[in-house]
């Protein structure tokens, strides 16, 4: 049992994510893990045998690791930045946990060192943000980081005086596609058209997925709704062109397009749940005239 546990921990230690260095009491390297190796570019082979001065950068004093020997020969943790260099020569910053390990009587033996590169690490922030504020499917911003830039262009329209439009999109047929075809090339699909509508826009407009085959655009600088409606019209020819996907030619058997609710600030709402109202209550008129067109909404139109 005690050497499955010692297999298990090792399984587990060459499949962590973070880069993993043991060394006896002398400093003499006797395992790294597969992150390890990546991050530092030599294989075990290379490193096992050697000392961590193989990746020194010259860039910590004498000083710096006297007093990070002082403190794990002493039996405690030290943890701090430095700088390393790669076996390519290129530097890395890491943050570093070096942990002594000890024998039953208390002697200090091994060390084990933990690493997190910076580097990585920002490149994680920067995978979770893209995930908390962008669609995973389309790329596109998603319904939390639209309705926030929603809302701060209302409070710079208002500021400004100025008018805004909002779109509210809808995929026609989009089940027909899914029965017929699979979620799988829906899934495609929805991809598809969002690279139109995206295609199809100013630079200054924002498009996003709000949920399932909900789309969204937020339009600013068109001072009459003829242009909003000159736009949508031109995003519904856009998505009425056939889609080719997975050899499936999707206007052979079903008429893709979108249905366009559009709602203008400030004469359909001055707030995000006006216009989204608005715009929704807009879309669904679109829909009622068979889909593959836009509709405006009006102030007296009540919302359903």
């Amino acid at each position: 049992m005690i050497e499955d546990e010692q297999q298990l921990l090792m399984r587990a230690l060459d499949a962590a994510t973070n880069p993993v260095l043991i060394t006896e009491r002398t400093g003499c390297i006797v395992w790294i893990n597969k992150a390890f190796s990546q991050l530092s570019g030599y294989s075990k082979p290379e490193l096992v045998g050697k000392t961590p001065h193989l990746l020194s950068s010259g860039r910590q004093t004498t000083t710096f690791y006297r007093e990070l020997w002082m403190t794990i020969l002493a039996g405690l943790t030290w943890q701090g930045e430095m700088i390393e260099r790669r076996k390519d020569g290129s530097h890395c910053t890491i943050n570093q946990v070096i942990t002594p390990v000890c024998d039953p009587d208390g002697v200090v033996t091994h060390f084990i060192a933990i690493l997190h590169n910076f580097q990585v690490m920002d490149e994680e922030r920067k995978r979770m943000q893209q995930l908390a504020f962008h669609d995973g499917l389309t790329g596109l911003p998603n319904r939390s980081l639209f309705l926030s830039l929603l809302n701060q262009a209302i409070n710079h329209a208002t500021r400004q005086h100025k008018p805004l439009a909002l779109m509210f999109i809808d995929l026609d047929r989009f089940k027909a596609v899914n029965d017929t075809h699979g979620h799988a090339c829906g899934d495609k699909l929805l991809v598809a058209v969002a690279e139109r509508l995206s295609q199809s826009v100013r630079r200054s407009d924002v498009v996003c997925r709000l949920s399932g085959d909900e789309f969204a655009i937020l339009v600013t600088g068109m001072e009459q709704a003829a242009q909003v409606e000159a736009l949508a019209e031109k995003l519904i020819g856009a998505v009425d062109q056939p889609f080719m996907i997975d050899a499936h030619r999707l206007h052979t058997h079903i008429s893709v397009g979108i249905s366009v609710g559009i709602s203008l600030y400030p004469a359909d709402g001055v707030s995000v749940e006006q216009l989204l109202a608005r715009a929704d209550n807009a879309m669904y008129q679109a829909k009622r005239r068979g889909g593959s067109t836009c509709h405006l909404s009006l102030i007296n139109q009540p919302v359903e």
